[in-house]
């Protein structure tokens, strides 16, 4: 009897947790949007410009806590949203985590797009790689990967499946500055 009553605590736990992760919107605004759509989103005064950070390639990328987009998200706690914007348009959406004790951005990527599987035995914490999805015109990855003294961090990147020519020059210039520190 009491072993009924744990496993449908169980399943009742898991629907909830999945609703949960559904409400996350970090999507603020479309792929082509401007930064006024952003601010307008986040409610803005018009007069307040955005807190922007241009890089060295042609972008800009605006910071936001995930927990100021997802509100009802603990899960999530630690994790970054870069809106990278690139002749005013939003080229990508990245999200980021690093050295959490958990796999809660995984979790969260594998609920939203669509599991994929992992290697049989290996322990979720251990896994290093990465996973790509095409919903629409939308490319998503998720990774994982090893970071300096022994960290890691995950990672989801959403982007249009065809990249812009703005978009594809901005790698291209990552790639040459990239080439020139090795």
């Amino acid at each position: 009897m009491m072993k009924k009553y744990l496993f449908i605590s169980l399943i009742i736990t898991l629907i909830f947790s999945s609703n949960a992760f559904a409400k996350c919107d970090f999507e603020l605004i479309g792929l082509g949007k401007s930064k006024e759509n952003l601010k307008q989103k986040l409610k803005y005064p018009k007069d307040q410009p955005l807190m922007l950070m241009p890089d060295n390639f042609g972008g800009e990328t605006f910071l936001l806590p995930l927990n100021e987009s997802c509100k009802d998200q603990e899960s999530l706690h630690g994790t970054m949203g870069e809106y990278l914007f690139i002749n005013d348009k939003l080229e990508r959406i990245m999200l980021t985590r690093a050295n959490m004790s958990d796999r809660n951005l995984m979790i969260f990527a594998m609920k939203k797009y669509g599991k994929f599987e992992l290697p049989e035995g290996l322990p979720l914490d251990q896994w290093r790689g990465n996973h790509f999805w095409e919903k629409g015109n939308t490319l998503i990855e998720f990774l994982v990967t090893n970071i300096a003294d022994e960290g890691f961090i995950e990672a989801i990147s959403i982007q249009k499946l065809k990249s812009t020519t703005a978009m594809n020059r901005y790698y291209e210039k990552v790639g040459k500055w990239l080439d020139s520190e090795n």
